[in-house]
């Protein structure tokens, strides 16, 4: 009876053992919280390479990231950030390196603050619903390679300002109804952009697309021009200037955008959807 006693209690500290084996929590020496513990206020550890909130067991139960918590941590090459997560603060993630990814798990809205990836060395992104991408989310990011872009009704002003490797910018199913000036200047290798059918009559702001000078083509997927400010494509030259396509459905479509107010000035460029 009492060598069994001594086998039941080896195989359930076994058991206890495994089980805990494979959780680590992050020691809260690294981060402040604040007091209700759903808020991140700084990470403190500056050695931090890689940070899996999700797996955390306080972590993953934030909601909030405030401004400035993570900005200048040049060790930080990837994170994976909460299923709670609703709000990311100004500058958040500012000058970090972010190289290695970023990954959301929020199925809801997250709201973002001005400035949030400043300077990161973000080389893709996959991109959470949210109603606005503000002013200078993206700016100077000099990496960014490849964006994938969920639900949004504003791209802010400068919002990929400078991004010089972004190749393509697919707004098909984000439901976009505004783009800030400059939100692609200076986007030097962007090579084709493709605006959502919400585009119906919505701005686009002044010099949106300045000096993307290897765009080929621009798609606009509106039964109703969209409308410009000042000039959105500031430094093409006519020479290099891209394809504007536009759908081939109604018939009346291509004439519509070929004798519009704004974009009458571009008749030559236009044309339906190879």
């Amino acid at each position: 009876m009492k060598k069994l006693f001594l086998f039941l209690l080896f195989i359930l500290l076994v058991g206890c053992q495994k089980e805990g084996s494979g959780h680590s929590d992050i020691p809260s020496s690294y981060y402040q919280l604040s007091h209700d513990g759903l808020t991140l206020v700084k990470w403190k550890d500056q050695s931090s390479s890689y940070i899996d909130m999700q797996a955390d067991s306080k972590l993953r139960e934030i909601n909030t990231i405030a401004d400035e918590a993570f900005k200048g941590c040049k060790n930080l090459k990837g994170i994976t950030l909460s299923d709670n997560l609703k709000e990311i603060g100004t500058e958040a993630f500012a000058q970090t390196d972010l190289s290695e990814g970023l990954h959301f798990y929020s199925y809801s809205n997250v709201v973002f603050g001005e400035k949030t990836f400043y300077q990161s060395n973000l080389r893709e992104v996959m991109l959470p619903n949210t109603k606005a991408l503000p002013n200078r989310i993206f700016a100077d990011c000099k990496q960014l390679k490849k964006v994938t872009f969920a639900k949004t009704k504003l791209i802010g002003d400068g919002a990929f300002y400078d991004c010089e490797v972004l190749e393509q910018v697919d707004l098909t199913q984000a439901n976009v109804e505004g783009i800030g000036k400059e939100a692609f200047a200076n986007c030097s290798q962007l090579k084709k952009v493709i605006l959502s059918v919400t585009m119906n009559l919505k701005p686009i702001g002044d010099k949106a697309f300045a000096n993307c000078k290897t765009l080929d083509s621009f798609t606009m997927l509106s039964l109703y021009p969209p409308y410009y400010e000042g000039d959105p494509f500031y430094g093409i030259s006519k020479v290099t200037f891209p394809k504007i396509y536009v759908p081939s459905q109604p018939e009346e479509l291509l004439s519509l955008y070929k004798r519009d107010y704004y974009w009458k000035a571009f008749a030559d460029y236009i044309q339906v959807i190879p």
